[in-house]
């Protein structure tokens, strides 16, 4: 074994040493999901996602098993904490720029099990949340989610969401699947071919 290979090893054993005891933790029940979708001939290669307004916040959650990350958008500008987007793109010289859709494609590289939380907000607190992210400096590998948690966290419409120390980014999905079970016009949470990340059921029932 390489010392690429035993990083990744190490890497992953870590992911999952640190999800058995966060799940443990967790107590409250998450909102059913839909399936994410299955890849296709024509997806992921088109997809439904459509750029971040001014004052919009998106928060990327993938929850794949080959790697777990979570990053996000105030806007047009891209918080990505420990993330190798960037720098990975960067070095393809085809590479058209940032965007939402293509953030999210690279997500897919690692699977399906990609969801887009959206949220437009007020003026004032998209403000709230930009200055938060302005600030946030750098970020520790496996602490991405915590990064995205303790941006929104205690902001509006965000005020349920706890602060964090180190948590996976499927917590921070599910505290988003609260926020928008609470009131489902503050946001919306959708897979990159657009339909719901929620299930049928839940949707007709929660109406």
């Amino acid at each position: 074994m390489n010392n690429a290979t035993y990083r990744h090893a190490i890497q992953i054993c870590s992911v999952i040493i640190l999800g058995a005891m966060l799940s443990a933790c967790s107590t409250a029940a998450r909102i059913p999901h839909s399936p994410s979708p299955s890849f296709t001939r024509e997806y992921p290669a088109s997809l439904k996602v459509a750029e971040p307004g001014p004052q919009e916040v998106v928060v990327v959650v993938n929850d794949n098993i080959k790697m777990n990350h979570a990053g996000m958008f105030a806007g047009s500008f891209l918080l990505d904490p420990a993330g190798s987007y960037k720098s990975t793109r960067q070095s393809q010289a085809d590479w058209l720029g940032i965007s939402l859709q293509d953030y999210i494609r690279f997500q897919l590289e690692d699977g399906p099990d990609v969801q887009t939380y959206r949220f437009q907000l007020s003026p004032d607190h998209f403000a709230a949340i930009k200055a938060r992210v302005d600030a946030a400096g750098g970020t520790m590998p496996l602490f991405c989610a915590a990064k995205v948690q303790n941006i929104l966290s205690g902001l509006a419409p965000f005020e349920s969401v706890p602060n964090a120390w180190l948590v996976l980014p499927a917590t921070v999905a599910k505290h988003l699947d609260e926020v928008i079970a609470a009131d489902q016009t503050v946001g919306s949470c959708n897979w990159p071919d657009g339909s719901s990340c929620y299930s049928e059921k839940w949707q007709s029932d929660a109406k």
